[in-house]
């Protein structure tokens, strides 16, 4: 395995074994064919087959290599993205609980005082009863408060007040300590974060050396496929484009004749962990079964997924021209504009300028939006401006593009390509519903 490849498996494997999946083993390298190797192939009719075969399974190893590589920088990439809404969750969160324990605890402190008044309403009244003389003697609001409530005499106003103060008292605590559990969650989220961070930079950077590796060594071999073939490299290039495009036409075909079941409606349906075990029941052996005649099993109506209306047509135009307008600038982790992206950063910025929101910069967020917004669609009948979804593992979504008809996309694709137009790639992992932001 030459030094560039062998770099890039290692560096993939690194990474996936850090973000915790699975990626495809890494592809023997029998060793790329010499100039010499080549020139003397062409002298015979089978060996040059040969090495033109050989040749072209070495461009597809370059290409399942990047690929793989591409699919574990984004996946790093969106577990990132999710740790950013997690934190982002909880920042706010510990602002909110602060904010409401900082007032709890105002209000406490009224109440507090409140008791104090009491009391001495109470020893200017000259009652002489013992918890009179306890509130005389409370060095405190707090000790005030705690004798209030062993006084043997309260008036119902009196009582009310105990009543509100002691309830300030325990809410201004409660909030208190769930502040402080707040910031605890966003200091261990922070620490995530830039974990995850880490992660996703170590991918992007193996997935580049795949990409660059598979673009130079591509380039000498279309090269010597040309040379084999007495064509040139550009033909060498567009024949394969065109079995590239043949191949997508194909997938597409099949997703489009896919036609899976109603969309999902909850992304984490209750399971029971410990079904009930019956033990078979062996039931007793007649010797002369009486003849039935055949029973046909009841027909059950297929369930119909809800209706999605078309697309609103004015809003796609916006975001398509939005998304256009970035064609060419470069991809970055955690890019929202105006001069670098990521998939789920374009995808949001491209519908916020329609107007329209379609989750936070995160594929899995922007798919379970769609989801619980009931403008999931079958593949099937995806249209212009849909949002197309990769799934690595069931449930977690890495990578979101907009759908532009006939298989192609607009997207922000990874880490050393810009933002294109572009076939729709790994279909395997593209999810069976799209997401329809308007209609």
């Amino acid at each position: 395995m030459k030094p560039a490849t062998l770099f890039a498996a290692v560096a993939v494997g690194a990474v996936t074994a850090t973000v915790g999946i699975s990626a495809p083993a890494a592809i023997a390298d029998p060793g790329y064919p010499s100039w010499d190797e080549v020139a003397k192939a062409k002298q015979n009719e089978a060996a040059k087959r040969a090495q033109i075969d050989a040749i072209s399974g070495l461009l597809d190893g370059l290409r399942a290599s990047a690929e793989a590589a591409t699919k574990t920088s984004l996946i790093a990439a969106e577990a990132y993205r999710v740790t950013q809404d997690k934190l982002d969750a909880a920042t706010l969160r510990e602002a909110t609980l602060k904010t409401q324990a900082k007032d709890a605890q105002a209000a406490a402190e009224t109440s507090r005082m409140r008791a104090g008044l009491i009391a001495a309403h109470l020893a200017k009244s000259g009652a002489q009863d013992l918890s009179v003389k306890l509130f005389l003697n409370g060095s405190s609001a707090d000790d005030l408060l705690q004798q209030l409530g062993t006084a043997s005499k309260l008036s119902e106003q009196s009582a009310t007040i105990y009543r509100t103060a002691m309830q300030d008292k325990n809410e201004a605590t409660s909030l208190g300590e769930q502040a402080t559990a707040a910031t605890a969650e966003r200091t261990r989220l922070v620490g995530e974060s830039k974990s995850t961070f880490e992660t996703a930079n170590a991918a992007s950077q193996a997935s580049n050396a795949a990409y660059e590796t598979e673009q130079k060594k591509s380039n000498e071999l279309f090269e010597q496929l040309a040379l084999l073939n007495d064509t040139t490299a550009s033909a060498e290039r567009e024949y394969r484009a065109g079995l590239d495009a043949k191949k997508a036409a194909d997938a597409l075909a099949e997703a489009e004749k896919n036609k899976p079941g109603p969309p999902p409606t909850n992304p984490n349906p209750p399971t029971n962990p410990n079904p009930p075990v019956n033990p078979p029941v062996t039931p007793p052996v007649n010797p002369n079964p009486p003849v039935t005649p055949p029973v046909t099993p009841p027909v059950t109506p297929p369930v119909s997924p809800p209706v999605v209306a078309p697309p609103n047509a004015s809003a796609v135009e916006t975001a398509i021209a939005f998304a256009r307008n970035q064609l060419g600038k470069r991809y970055q982790l955690g890019g929202a504009g105006p001069d670098e992206w990521d998939c789920s950063g374009l995808t949001m910025k491209a519908y916020g300028a329609a107007g329209v929101s379609i989750g936070s910069h995160s594929a899995t967020n922007q798919y379970y939006t769609m989801m619980n917004r009931n403008r999931l669609v079958p593949f099937s009948q995806a249209q212009v401006g849909d949002l197309v979804f990769w799934e690595g593992r069931p449930g977690d979504f890495y990578h979101v593009a907009i759908y532009m008809g006939g298989g192609q996309i607009l997207e922000a694709p990874d880490v050393g390509k810009p933002v294109r137009i572009h076939s729709i790639w790994s279909w395997n992992d593209v999810a069976a519903y799209v997401g329809r932001p308007t209609g």
